[in-house]
């Protein structure tokens, strides 16, 4: 718990920063924006910071959704129609739903999990969608003399939330590695597929190397693994002389933006595959 507990006090922290921050479009502040349920933890607090003058009201639905890719190979949040075996969206308690934050002020939400039982092992997931209302902002050279107009904002917040029931595994396959040279890019889209039965939340450092094993690109990226992951990455290789390299992809569970206790750690997966830059 002295992790979770370091990550909670930092949360609140970067929450009142980014409250003496926020955009004029941003006015609830959330935190934290990831949660993480299992069964000895199944309960949560998520705090709301009203940044600015006026009341705020807020609601909150569940809904199941992860991340996944298209066609093309672009990021997207899928909803899937229907029912899910990994969904938990029936049996989130979040107490209460609607709320109201006066200006300058926090509030809290209670978020309870309660898995129906003969629930098998596993992950479950879904979306905590928080949305506000309450401001207007003024529409320019729209005002007459006794008449004040203005644009209402809805603004929706997606947390992710996790359950872990049971034991929790989880790893990662790479196919389909076959980068390649576009104009000046080095475009690659591997084949994620997870394995087990929990979502892989890791890294890829991405190198490339030269014909003497010296390194001279790399890169870094976030990756989430729900299901399948294929999306398509682009790297400048711009004043990269001609001639032969080597890609390498590692993918590790070891990502500093999630507390220790809340990884499914697994040993590292390394790929590589030929580049020839013309």
């Amino acid at each position: 718990m002295k992790h979770r507990t370091l990550f909670r006090i930092l949360a609140w922290t970067a929450l009142l920063q980014a409250g003496s921050l926020a955009s004029e479009a941003l006015a609830i502040v959330v935190a934290p924006t990831a949660i993480y349920l299992r069964d000895g933890d199944p309960a949560e607090v998520i705090h709301l910071f009203n940044s600015s003058t006026e009341v705020e009201e807020v609601t909150v639905e569940t809904a199941f959704g992860y991340p996944a890719t298209n066609d093309e190979g672009s990021l997207r949040l899928v909803y899937p129609d229907g029912e899910d075996d990994r969904s938990a969206a029936d049996w989130i308690q979040v107490l209460p739903r609607r709320i109201e934050v006066p200006p300058g002020e926090r509030r809290a939400l209670r978020i309870l999990a309660r898995p129906p039982a003969g629930t098998p092992e596993g992950e479950y997931w879904t979306r905590l969608i928080l949305t506000s209302r309450g401001r207007k902002l003024p529409v320019e050279g729209a005002e007459s003399p006794g008449i004040q107009v203005g644009l209402g904002l809805t603004v929706r917040t997606v947390i992710a939330l996790t359950y872990r029931h049971g034991k929790v595994t989880t790893g990662v396959t790479v196919a389909g590695l076959a980068p390649e040279i576009v104009g000046d890019s080095l475009v690659v889209r591997p084949d994620l597929r997870r394995e087990g039965n929990g979502a892989y939340i890791g890294r890829m450092d991405v190198t490339l190397v030269d014909a003497r094993g010296e390194t001279v690109r790399s890169w870094e990226e976030q990756v989430a693994v729900y299901r399948s992951y294929h999306r398509r990455y682009a790297y400048s290789v711009e004043g990269l002389a001609p001639g032969e390299y080597r890609l390498h992809l590692r993918l590790g569970t070891d990502r500093e933006d999630i507390a220790q206790e809340d990884r499914l750690s697994t040993p590292p997966v390394e790929v590589s595959a030929p580049v020839v830059v013309p």
